[in-house]
Order: C-alpha cells, then sequence, then structure tokens
C-alpha cells in the first residue's frame, strides 16, 4: 500500500500543482500578467512572452525533477519518513513556484514602468447594470440533493446500527492496517453525516460567492467580454455544485463501512482518493478549456477599440492580494490563478474568512465530542 500513498500523491497533487503553476500564464486574461494589468495587444510582445516562457521552463525544469527526487523518496524511505516527507513536499512545490511566481511579477513590473504602455491610452471602467439578471449559475435546487445524500446517510447509520460491530475502524494507514478504532455509538454514525452537513454549507457559500463577485469587463472587447464571464461564472457553479455532491456521495459511501456493510475496510482509503482525482482532473480540465475569466472561451470577438481597462495595480500586493477600500466588493476575480480571492480592505471579507475557521474548528470540536 506504500506504492498506492506514493502515487496517489504523485498525480493528485505534484503533478496537478506543477502543470497549474506551470501553464498558468496562459491561462490568465489576455489583460493581466503576472499580476500586472496590460494592454491586450501586449500580451503578444515579445519581451512578455520571452518573461512567460522563462517561467513555464523554469516551473517545469525544477518541478520535474523534485518530483521525480520525492516519488523515489517515498519508495525507498522508511515509512514514517514517507508520511511526512509527502505532505512537506506539497508545501515545498507551491513555496518554490510561488518564488518563481515573484520573480516574473517583477519582471513584468519593471518593464511596464519602463515602457510605458498606457501613456496614450484612455482608460475606462464599465459595469453592466443588466449583468446580475443573466444566467450566472446553474440552478440552486441542485442543493436539494445534498439534503437527499444526507438524510439518506442518516437512515443508514440508524437501520443498520443494531448489526454494527462493537468497535468501528475509523483511520487506517496505508498498508491497509486499522490504526484508531472508535466505539459503536450514535456518534460513530453521526460523523459522515456532519462532514456531509459541512461541505453543504461550504458549498453554498462558494456557490453563493460567484454570483456576488465583482463583474470584471475587458472594455476593449465589452459585449463579448460580458458573455464569457457569464459562462465562466456558470461553468464554475456547476463545478461547485457537481464536486460538493461527490463528497458528499463519497461520505455515504463511507457509512456504510462503518455500519458493516460494505466490508473491506480499504474502501476507506481507496474511495477518497477515487473522488479526489476525478474532482482534480474536471477543475483542471475546467481551467483549460475556460481560462481565467473565460479567457479561454472562443466567441467571435469584435475589432479591439483601443480602450484599456483601468489601471489599478496599486490596489494589488505582489499582484495577489486586492485591498482597496473605496471598493465594495467582498470578492473580486484572482490575478494570477483561476478563481476568485477576496478585497482584504472590507471588513465583511474578514467576518466571512473568521466565520470559516470559526466553523471549522467547530466541526472539530464536535467531532471530537462524537469520540470519532
Amino acid at each position: 500500500m506504500r506504492v498506492l500513498l506514493v502515487l496517489s500523491t504523485f498525480f493528485i497533487c505534484y503533478l496537478p500543482i506543477l502543470f497549474y503553476s506551470a501553464f498558468m500564464p496562459y491561462l490568465t486574461r489576455k489583460t493581466e500578467s503576472f499580476g500586472v494589468s496590460i494592454p491586450e495587444e501586449i500580451y503578444d510582445d515579445p519581451e512578455v512572452q520571452r518573461i512567460r516562457s522563462t517561467y513555464r521552463s523554469s516551473v517545469l525544469a525544477f518541478g520535474v525533477v523534485f518530483a521525480i527526487f520525492s516519488l523515489f523518496t517515498g519508495l525507498a524511505a522508511p515509512l514514517t519518513v514517507t508520511y511526512i516527507f509527502l505532505p512537506i513536499g506539497t508545501l515545498i512545490q507551491l513555496v518554490i513556484m510561488a518564488v518563481f511566481y515573484l520573480h516574473g511579477h517583477r519582471q513584468m513590473k519593471s518593464l511596464k514602468e519602463k515602457s510605458n504602455w498606457l501613456s496614450n491610452k484612455q482608460q475606462v471602467t464599465m459595469v453592466d447594470t443588466d449583468f446580475r439578471k443573466r444566467k450566472l449559475f446553474v440552478s440552486p435546487l441542485w442543493f436539494m440533493l445534498y439534503v437527499v445524500g444526507v438524510a439518506i446517510t442518516l437512515g443508514i447509520g440508524f437501520t443498520f446500527y443494531e448489526n454494527m460491530p462493537f468497535r468501528v475502524p475509523m483511520q487506517f494507514d496505508f498498508s491497509g492496517e486499522v490504526t484508531r478504532y472508535a466505539e459503536k455509538s450514535t456518534g460513530t454514525i453521526l460523523f459522515a453525516p456532519l462532514m456531509q452537513v459541512f461541505i453543504t454549507f461550504i458549498m453554498a457559500f462558494s456557490y453563493w460567492s460567484i454570483g456576488k463577485a465583482k463583474q470584471q469587463i475587458d472594455v476593449s472587447h465589452p459585449e463579448e467580454s460580458i458573455e464569457t464571464n457569464r459562462i465562466f461564472r456558470y461553468r464554475w457553479s456547476a463545478f461547485t455544485v457537481f464536486s460538493g455532491l461527490a463528497l458528499v456521495i463519497m461520505f455515504g459511501i463511507m457509512q456504510l463501512t462503518i455500519v458493516g456493510i460494505i466490508k473491506n475496510t480499504l474502501s476507506m482509503i481507496v474511495v477518497p482518493l477515487g473522488f479526489s482525482g476525478i474532482i482534480v482532473i474536471a477543475a483542471i480540465v475546467l481551467s483549460i478549456t475556460t481560462g481565467q475569466g473565460g479567457s479561454r472561451i472562443r466567441l467571435p470577438f469584435s475589432k479591439y477599440n483601443g480602450y484599456v481597462n483601468r489601471d489599478e495595480d496599486r490596489h494589488w500586493k505582489w499582484g495577489v492580494f486586492y485591498f482597496n477600500p473605496d471598493d465594495p466588493s467582498i470578492f473580486v476575480e484572482k490575478r494570477f490563478g483561476i478563481g476568485w480571492t477576496n478585497n482584504f480592505a472590507n471588513p465583511m471579507s474578514w467576518v466571512f474568512m473568521i466565520g470559516l475557521i470559526v466553523l471549522i474548528v467547530f466541526v472539530g470540536v464536535v467531532s471530537k465530542f462524537l469520540d470519532v
């Protein structure tokens, strides 16, 4: 089972992080490069292309070497070292990718200052007052399936409670050996539904935030930009709903193992790995086909009108953290990455983040109280 541990970490964590990071400059909007706003026609400038390709090559070269090193270390090292090294290796990957990004960000910022691309450009901000009336996300009725999933999982637990073994395996190592048991109790069969409810809250909040996020219209092609951004939100809302539903189903299957219907306890390892892999692959495919803000969606674009988006670089720290007290928005599109980030100058942004932390702690405390 050591091989399963190492390969699953390799294919579910290391490789997705590597390729996601390496090709991110090609998935972002053409009006932004390494967190720096640029006119769209500058995207294909030879110097800008060189910064992108240098970043991509550097990340791939380091990432491949580190991934191979991690693979062989995970397979050859003592098992205790493998358990410690693999998650730490993932963090090391993320830190090094951040270093390469910051180098690219500094290069782009310096190039922009030197080239003065915006000197003769008319900077414009555009808002579509009917944007919220468009079909931005899938129907919220899909969340009723979450409720059904929680109800079924609860029903399975109470229906088969009498036939459960007195000691229930709750944690396993990657050799398939049970590392922790829980005594048969009501709390044991409430663990999976509790996690399903937690997932429901997280996904419902993510779904809501997609609809509330700030508009970002490319003023050089406004009509097309509005439509691609609408499609972008719709696709990610669908991903949010259905990936969350997959996790609800996953905990339902785990409940079958807890109550003893599924006898093979390895399902407690294989099932989470399988569902995680499917979600990761779906996220990668969606990122590649959609791009940030819908930048990779192919629509017939009108001729460039000469306008450029208003330069807001001063509000973006390192091109990653958005801090604008004059902007009432809570959520805004990332400049480097797929999805949304917070306006850290808006107090509600901190309320939501602290609320999420409190929710996570609450779930952890309740889990301990349930003795699972």
